[in-house]
């Protein structure tokens, strides 16, 4: 039972780094995760699956798990890839909640490598997780990520990340960025990046600078899309060296359906970087379309109210 017991040293780890603001929410997927882990120990124990790094690797993608195709009248999609298959992955870390306040989705990068890496990423997730329902405005639920992680023992923690809330039938998305790379919008058939300076310092490091948080709101229009990534992504290079060209490839690449665009964006990733990736890269696709759609429905309904009631008989 070698990789039950590298599972439950890992989870002590992390559950004790945890921070007490959150410790309730983490706690819960810290839990699921190890029933995960020690199922796929059991089952795999006889076929060589006693490597710590493996574990650590199962662990992660119980957390990572997959998004809503469709959230709240969005749609979604995703794809990770680990830099290096049966090690212990990166901080790259994503989710997506709807909440009373509109769909919330994020994607963040821990600082460093390794197991420490993986316990700033799952004590960001954990924070999201669990207070995303209940913090009225995008900015305040930065703020309270960040003292998690700024609360967390044993050094400088920190994690780049990308909040984005929109609220039920806006024709607007409202964004956070903490220190992590602009989004690219898709529009038209046209891939470029979203104007969101100046940043917020990244989660853990809002105490460095007074202006700590800023919302910037992007305008939405029909059949948009957001593409959220980490710089695994756009800093994977090729044999010459040079970064990915990610606007450009995705111009190239775009198709409506967010599965087959996000397959053939990754088979690209990896072709470029000759399929050796120098850093974990995950991609998050949001599809606005039926947001708008939505929005347009509303306003037609409110425009009709009033005309029907004024060709109304009088009683």
């Amino acid at each position: 039972m070698a990789g039950a017991g590298a599972a439950a040293a890992i989870l002590a780890t992390l559950a004790w780094k945890s921070s007490d603001a959150v410790m309730a929410g983490i706690c819960m997927a810290l839990i699921a995760a190890s029933a995960a882990v020690s199922a796929a120990v059991l089952r795999r124990q006889g076929r060589g699956f006693r490597e710590p790094a493996a574990v650590a690797d199962t662990v992660q993608r119980e957390m990572l798990r997959p998004l809503p195709v469709r959230l709240g009248g969005l749609r979604t999609a995703v794809r990770y890839e680990a830099a290096q298959s049966g090690t212990l992955v990166g901080g790259d870390v994503y989710g997506a909640a709807h909440t009373p306040f509109g769909v919330r989705l994020f994607i963040g990068d821990a600082m460093g490598k390794g197991l420490s890496a993986v316990g700033t990423a799952m004590d960001t997730l954990g924070a999201f997780r669990n207070l995303a329902q209940r913090e009225k405005r995008l900015s305040a639920l930065a703020q309270r990520m960040d003292t998690v992680l700024a609360g967390r023992g044993g050094g400088v923690d920190f994690a780049t990340a990308l909040l984005i809330e929109v609220a039920d039938g806006s024709e607007s998305a409202e964004l956070v960025c903490c220190g992590h790379p602009p989004p690219l919008l898709i529009r038209a058939g046209r891939a470029t990046f979203v104007d969101v300076l100046p940043p917020s310092p990244p989660l853990g490091l809002f105490g460095l600078q007074e202006d700590w948080c800023r919302v910037n709101t992007v305008p939405l229009t029909d059949n948009d899309q957001l593409l959220l990534y980490t710089d695994g992504v756009t800093e994977a290079r090729d044999a010459k060296r040079d970064f990915y060209p990610l606007a450009e490839r995705v111009a190239v690449l775009h198709d409506e359906d967010p599965d087959t665009f996000l397959d053939a964006l990754t088979a690209d990733l990896i072709q470029y970087s000759m399929g050796k990736l120098d850093d974990d890269a995950a991609l998050l696709l949001i599809d606005f379309g039926e947001i708008r759609a939505r929005a347009r429905q509303v306003r037609a309904e409110c425009c009709q109210s009033p005309q029907r009631s004024a060709t109304r008989p009088i009683r």
